[in-house]
């Protein structure tokens, strides 16, 4: 299996703004791609675009489907890779990311999912944090969802065997694929380094807080787990949708009431020396920084980026390297910098943010801009 195909199927809804993006980083794969778009958006706003990337796909369909859960499936079965994987329109992959994949699946024949870390951006594509959940111990996935989708990768063999996506579903259909390959048999490699950008804004199904989606979730739980393991479950998953998006009226309440609870819970841990869990030098959840903060993300846009702003609680700037290029803050702004000219043909943004004073602090976002308006 040393030539490895991948398909990847992209269904869409609209988003023709996000799309781009998506398209772009899985053309810049060195890797043998069949791409699938499902569009069934009512207007011609998803074509006019696809209209520029007709020369890379492998299938194509504009018109009214059965939900993303079918419209997916109908991508894989219109394709023959043999690595599956799906991309929202919303989100996009690292440059490297399936030169990664690809080398597990070649060298660990018998692995049969392959998963890594996600970024999470918010609607103006400024860096906001990392996956909080993904968790390398596969069993996990019985409690709570702990694989990114975008960074998931599948052998179609595998799929076959448990009769592909439950098309019945609209909100958890990815969970409940990596739960059936679980009980299935399948082998997990948790690959270590971020493989997908996650966008996070107010379109997207899980910011809808849909009384559905939460019945989806319950009932999964119901079958994979115990009663008490689904109400402590169910909570996680509402106190992260507070997390997420902007709480209003009392559920502002209810989350300062968790902040204090998990808080009063991190104290104790440190009392007790308990590990908090860092990932690329932030804590998950509240982004907590010790020292070095790496931010990772790729770069698609046609101009190179010429400004970088950083949010942050530090009261003096940071230290900053872009691509091992030292950075200097600009006149009258400690935390905005002019960035160079720097070689970009990995497509790859790598960022280290350090303070110069040795506390904690808390990054909030990273923007990177080309000076287009």
């Amino acid at each position: 299996m040393s030539c490895v195909s991948f398909s990847i199927a992209v269904p869409v809804y609209k988003q023709a703004n996000f799309l781009p993006s998506a398209l772009e980083s899985i053309r810049v794969q060195a890797q043998n791609v069949q791409i699938a778009v499902m569009d069934a958006t009512p207007n011609d706003s998803v074509q006019a675009v696809l209209s520029k990337y007709r020369e890379i796909l492998h299938y194509e369909r504009h018109g009214q489907d059965s939900g993303q859960a079918s419209a997916i499936q109908e991508g894989w079965d219109h394709t023959d890779g043999e690595i599956l994987a799906w991309l929202c329109a919303d989100d996009y992959l690292f440059p490297d990311a399936l030169d990664a994949v690809r080398a597990v699946f070649v060298n660990y024949p018998d692995v049969d999912v392959v998963y890594g870390d996600s970024v999470f951006v918010n609607e103006l594509n400024h860096f906001i944090g990392y996956f909080p959940e993904i968790n390398s111990d596969i069993s996990s996935i019985l409690k709570g969802d702990c694989i990114s989708q975008p960074s998931c990768f599948v052998r179609r063999s595998a799929l076959e065997t448990i009769g592909g996506l439950n098309t019945k579903l609209h909100y958890i259909m990815d969970w409940d694929l990596w739960t059936r390959l679980y009980r299935s048999g399948a082998k997990f490699h948790y690959l270590n380094k971020p493989l997908s950008v996650v966008r996070m804004h107010a379109d997207t199904k899980t910011s809808s807080r849909s009384s559905r989606r939460f019945l989806e979730i319950a009932r999964h739980l119901w079958r994979n787990t115990t009663k008490t393991a689904v109400v402590k479950s169910l909570i996680g998953f509402y106190y992260q949708d507070l997390l997420s998006f902007p709480a209003t009226g009392y559920e502002r309440y209810i989350l300062k009431f968790f902040n204090f609870y998990r808080n009063q819970k991190r104290k104790y841990q440190k009392i007790c020396n308990a590990n908090e869990h860092y990932k690329y030098g932030l804590s998950l959840y509240d982004n907590e920084a010790k020292a070095t903060v790496d931010v990772l993300m790729p770069w698609y846009n046609k101009h190179p980026p010429v400004m970088l702003r950083i949010g942050c609680d530090m009261e003096t700037s940071p230290d900053v390297r872009l691509n091992t290029v030292s950075l200097s803050t600009d006149s009258g702004n400690r935390f905005s910098y002019t960035i160079p000219q720097i070689d970009l043909s990995s497509h790859l943004l790598h960022l280290q943010v350090s303070s110069p004073i040795d506390h904690l602090w808390h990054l909030h976002f990273v923007d990177f801009h080309d000076g287009t308006p």
